[in-house]
C-alpha cells in the first residue's frame, strides 16, 4: 500500500513568519553576490520556521544551505542565478560543492513561480574540455530530509544533475518545469532515492534523464527505494522515465501513468548491470503516449552502458547469482501507445537471471524494426500489437512468450 504525503500546509505554522531577503541585506541586481545575504535570512527563519521571501530580481549567488521548517519561495519574476565563478565552490573529494543543499532537514518547501538558474555553460564547456574535471556541482541536493515538497518553480541550466532528492522520504515534486539544452552534458531533470515520492504535472526538456530512479548511496537509510508514484508528466528532450544505471539495493512499487514523451531518446527505461544491480520489482507503467522516441520506446537492459551488451545472445556465459545481480520481476506495460520510432523495444535479461514476469496489456507499437526479447520468462502479451516496416515484429532467444499473433 503506498502512503500519502500530507501536503506542506501541515508542516509549518499557520503563524509562520516571511522573511525577505532584501531586509538582509540582498541586492538583487543580478551582479552583486548575494550569498552572504541568502544565508543570513535562511538561518533568521530556521529559529522558529518560516518563508524565505526572494521577491522580484536577479539574486546572483554561490552556494547555500538549506534548514527545517524552511519554505524558499521564488516570488513572480524572481530568479536565484547561480554563480557560474568556479572559484565560489569549495572541491571536496573531487567534487565541487552543490549549489542548494540540505542535508537531514525535515519539513522543507521550494515554491512559487520564480526561477532558479543554474547558468550551467561554463560549466559545460569546462567539462567538454576536460572531462577528469572536479564532479561538478548539482543545482538542488537534498539528502537524508523528510517531508519535502517543490513546486511552481523553474529550474534551468543546472552545471550537472537539476534535482537530486537523495535517500529521502514523504517528498511532492509538483508543477515544476526543468529546462536544460539538449546537449548539455550529464543534466539529469530529477534523480530521485528513498521512499514515497509522487511527481506530477512536470515538464521536463533536458540533456540527460527526464527523471532517473537511481541507488540510494549505502543502500539507503531505509532499505532500497520503495513507492514511487509519476503522472501526469511531459517529457520532451532528454532520456525518458529512467531507472538506474542500477538498481543495488532494491527498488520496488513503481507506478507510472498519463504521461506524454515526445522526442525523447528513450521512454520507459530501466537500465542496471552486473555488480550494480538488486531485486526490481512491482513497477507498472500504463496510460502513456510516445511519439518520435529517437532510440528505443521501451528499453529493460541488464547490461549498462547497453553498448556491452554481447551482439549474439548465444555468445553469454552466464554468472553466479549474488546480492548485485539485477533481478527484475512483475512488470506491468498497459494501455501505451508509441509511433515513428526506430525499433519496437530492446529487452535483455542475463542468462544466470532472466527477467521474470512482463505483461503487455493494450499496447500499440509502430516502429521501423521490431522488438527483441533475450533472456525473459513469463512474458504475456494481451491485446497488444507490434508493427515493424522492416523484418520481424519480434525476435526472441531464451525467451517465453505467449499472446502476441
Amino acid at each position: 500500500m503506498k502512503i500519502i504525503v500530507l501536503f506542506w500546509s501541515l508542516a509549518l505554522p499557520l503563524c509562520a513568519a516571511t522573511f525577505n531577503v532584501r531586509d538582509f541585506g540582498a541586492t538583487g541586481d543580478g551582479k552583486t553576490l548575494d550569498t552572504a545575504a541568502i544565508q543570513k535570512t535562511i538561518d533568521a527563519a530556521a529559529v522558529g520556521g518560516g518563508m524565505v521571501l526572494i521577491p522580484a530580481g536577479k539574486f546572483l549567488t554561490g552556494p547555500f544551505t538549506l534548514t527545517n521548517n524552511i519554505n524558499l519561495h521564488l516570488a513572480k519574476d524572481a530568479t536565484i542565478l547561480i554563480s557560474d565563478d568556479q572559484t565560489n565552490y569549495p572541491v571536496v573529494k573531487n567534487r565541487y560543492q552543490d549549489a542548494i543543499t540540505a542535508n537531514g532537514a525535515h519539513d522543507l518547501e521550494i515554491s512559487g513561480e520564480g526561477t532558479i538558474d543554474g547558468q550551467g555553460e561554463n560549466w559545460w564547456a569546462t567539462f567538454r574540455a576536460n572531462p577528469a574535471m572536479p564532479h561538478r556541482p548539482y543545482l538542488i541536493k537534498l539528502t537524508d530530509c523528510t517531508r519535502v515538497s517543490v513546486h511552481g518553480v523553474m529550474l534551468r541550466n543546472s552545471p550537472m544533475f537539476h534535482l537530486v532528492p537523495q535517500n529521502c522520504a514523504d517528498v511532492t515534486i509538483q508543477g515544476i518545469t526543468i529546462k536544460s539544452p539538449t546537449d548539455a552534458p550529464n543534466t539529469d531533470g530529477i534523480d530521485p532515492s528513498g521512499w514515497n515520492f509522487t511527481i506530477a504535472d512536470c515538464t521536463i526538456d533536458t540533456g540527460d534523464d527526464n527523471i532517473a530512479i537511481k541507488p540510494a548511496p549505502n543502500g539507503g537509510r531505509t532499505p532500497g527505494n520503495k513507492n514511487f508514484t509519476v503522472k501526469n508528466c511531459t517529457f520532451l528532450h532528454g532520456h525518458g522515465m529512467s531507472i538506474g544505471g542500477g538498481t543495488a539495493g532494491g527498488i520496488e512499487d513503481l507506478t507510472v501513468s498519463d504521461c506524454t514523451f515526445t522526442g525523447t531518446d528513450y521512454g520507459i527505461r530501466i537500465k542496471t548491470l552486473r555488480g550494480n544491480g538488486g531485486l526490481l520489482k512491482n513497477c507498472t507503467y500504463e496510460n502513456l503516449k510516445l511519439t518520435a522516441i529517437a532510440k528505443s520506446p521501451i528499453s529493460i537492459v541488464d547490461y549498462y552502458p547497453e553498448r556491452n551488451a554481447p551482439k549474439d545472445p548465444a555468445t553469454e556465459k552466464p554468472e553466479p547469482i549474488n546480492d548485485r545481480t539485477p533481478l527484475n520481476q512483475n512488470l506491468v506495460i498497459r494501455n501505451v501507445t508509441a509511433t515513428d520510432c526506430p525499433n519496437a523495444g530492446i529487452i535483455r535479461g542475463l542468462p544466470e537471471a532472466p527477467l521474470d514476469g512482463l505483461t503487455f496489456s493494450n499496447v500499440t507499437i509502430s516502429a521501423k524494426t521490431g522488438m527483441i526479447i533475450y533472456h525473459a520468462k513469463g512474458v504475456r502479451f494481451a491485446g497488444s500489437k507490434i508493427s515493424a516496416v522492416k523484418g520481424k515484429p519480434l525476435t526472441t532467444f531464451d525467451a517465453e512468450i505467449t499472446g502476441l499473433e
